[in-house]
């Protein structure tokens, strides 16, 4: 099998679309069942890694009747309306909220543009809109049958951001969390030899009371495995999720104290680098630029402008 696709058993895929043009940043996943499901489809640029795997797998385009984004962020979702030319017996499925920027991308690139700058076009590419007749908003508790006994289910996860859903699949014990579950640090990971798992809290929707009742949420379906956009598959669900419950109290309370104290936004950036390299000390990481920590540098800036953002609007200018 290519290196890129992965076999995660329960008919599973995953597929690393090399977002930002790097191994271990983005899993897209095809479930094959009766018909064929694609969930995420990651920015642009790595669609071609899709359509790859499509033919790796043997899989015609016309049996892929479902392309599901957990949300309307351009790393999970830029390629939607890519993939919905490439794939066109699929409907296309998106949180309520997010339907009208699939269909009109404008503001959602314009945003995007706001907080990556120079760095769009080579982490983004072009974005194309979705046709409006192909898209699907299933609310809360929607089931979708693929056919084969295999019944995946909506959940609405508000916190990372208000148009988030996960998916549950009773048949693998697993939930696709997208971000609404945090961030899965694969080259961390392997070098620690466990799983590297952190919030994620960026601007501009993140909510830290709606992402806790989240994760509570999810916890209550009892899964087992959690197969994160960012990236690959995590087992010990229940730990996870209990731990990032925590760590999202500690996020939001770092900025909190940091604005106490007269600290400003490049402060909080500060604190949490601290707050998650004194945990890495301890596995002999010392090292900000370590290659494996890149996608954390990355992370901490995103989550620290998050933060930022919630309490300005809590407190007003920050």
């Amino acid at each position: 099998m290519s290196s890129n696709i992965i076999n995660l058993d329960h008919n599973i895929y995953a597929v690393d679309v090399y977002d930002q043009g790097v191994p271990g940043r983005t899993s897209c996943y095809f479930i094959v069942a009766g018909t064929v499901a694609l969930i995420e489809t990651g920015p642009s640029p790595g669609v071609d890694h899709l359509t790859a795997a499509l033919k790796h797998l043997k899989i015609p385009p016309e049996q892929v009747k479902h392309i599901i984004v957990t949300h309307v962020h351009l790393d999970h979702a830029g390629g939607a309306g890519i993939m919905a030319r490439k794939l066109p017996e699929a409907k296309v499925y998106v949180h309520p909220k997010g339907a009208r920027h699939l269909i009109d991308p404008s503001r959602l690139i314009a945003g995007a543009k706001a907080v990556y700058g120079e760095r769009f076009d080579d982490f983004f590419g072009e974005v194309l809109p979705v046709p409006e007749k192909r898209v699907h908003t299933p609310e809360d508790g929607v089931t979708l049958d693929l056919g084969d006994g295999r019944i995946l289910t909506f959940i609405h996860a508000p916190g990372h951001a208000r148009h988030h859903f996960v998916l549950h699949d009773p048949l693998s014990r697993g939930v696709f969390s997208g971000d609404a579950l945090g961030v899965r640090f694969s080259a961390l990971s392997e070098l620690l030899g466990r799983d590297f798992i952190l919030p994620s809290t960026p601007p501009s929707d993140f909510d830290p009371a709606l992402s806790v009742e989240t994760m509570k949420r999810v916890s209550e379906f009892g899964v087992e495995n959690i197969y994160f956009t960012h990236f690959g598959k995590a087992a010990g669900a229940g730990a996870v999720i209990s731990r990032n419950i925590e760590l999202t109290g500690v996020f939001e309370a770092v900025g909190r104290r940091v604005l106490a104290s007269g600290g400003r936004p490049g402060d909080i950036k500060e604190a949490l680098w601290k707050l998650v390299m004194s945990k890495l000390e301890g596995y002999g990481i010392a090292d900000r630029e370590h290659p494996a920590l890149r996608f954390l540098a990355f992370e901490t800036e995103l989550n620290a402008a998050g933060i930022t953002h919630f309490l300005k609007k809590q407190y007003g200018p920050v």
